[in-house]
């Protein structure tokens, strides 16, 4: 693991009047409440399939709040933080040889789409401070270094879309997207293209939004 990592050319300052609250996950922008996240856009999942994944939520929440604010910390101060009962998935996943070369732009950022009333936040966007390339990245936990990743790009299209509007100068700029999958004992990267991402989102923005009422 770096003691330090690479400085990025870049940052992204907060898209002012956006206010996230955890305690119900949603977002308040300019004072008014956002109707949707870009998780609630993408998700496809019938009635019966989310009721299973809740059915485990006691298990696959807290993990990902940890691991996720373990990547936050270290892309941050370099310093992963305490693992307690997840480093089997936060020491692959900080010893990954792409820090070598990878640094943070920004981490856990906030995004809107005011015309949609959509918002979302990105786990971090990465610069390779080698070649200048910008990556976006969603880091997803996995319970076993068996399981497989699966199509993200939905949901990364979602963040390529808030950021086109709301930092176009840089959104325009991202030439890969990534999923980061930490698994016990071992990370995996996948890769989707930016256009694909942002085609597959718009697409299933354009169906949610459909099936919202009216008034």
């Amino acid at each position: 693991m770096p003691t330090t990592l690479p400085k990025p050319t870049l940052s992204l300052s907060p898209v002012e009047g956006l206010e996230f609250f955890p305690d119900v996950h949603r977002y308040r922008y300019q004072g008014e409440w956002v109707s949707h996240s870009i998780t609630t856009v993408v998700n496809d999942k019938t009635p019966e399939q989310m009721a299973r994944i809740m059915s485990t939520r006691s298990e696959w929440e807290p993990r990902g709040n940890y691991v996720h604010n373990a990547l936050e910390r270290f892309l941050t101060f370099a310093d992963p933080g305490d693992p307690g009962d997840y480093g089997a998935w936060i020491h692959p996943m900080v010893g990954h040889p792409m820090w070598r070369k990878y640094s943070a732009v920004a981490c856990e950022h906030r995004m809107v789409d005011a015309r949609h009333s959509i918002a979302g936040s990105f786990d971090a966007l990465l610069q390779n401070t080698e070649t200048g390339e910008l990556v976006l990245a969603d880091l997803k936990t996995q319970s076993s270094e068996h399981s497989k990743p699966r199509d993200i790009s939905k949901q990364l299209g979602g963040y390529l879309s808030l950021m086109d509007q709301c930092h176009r100068n840089v959104g325009t700029k991202v030439t890969k997207c990534i999923g980061i999958w930490a698994k016990p004992g071992k990370t995996t990267i996948t890769t989707f293209e930016p256009e694909d991402c942002l085609e597959n989102y718009l697409a299933a923005r354009h169906t949610f939004l459909s099936q919202q009422p009216e008034w």
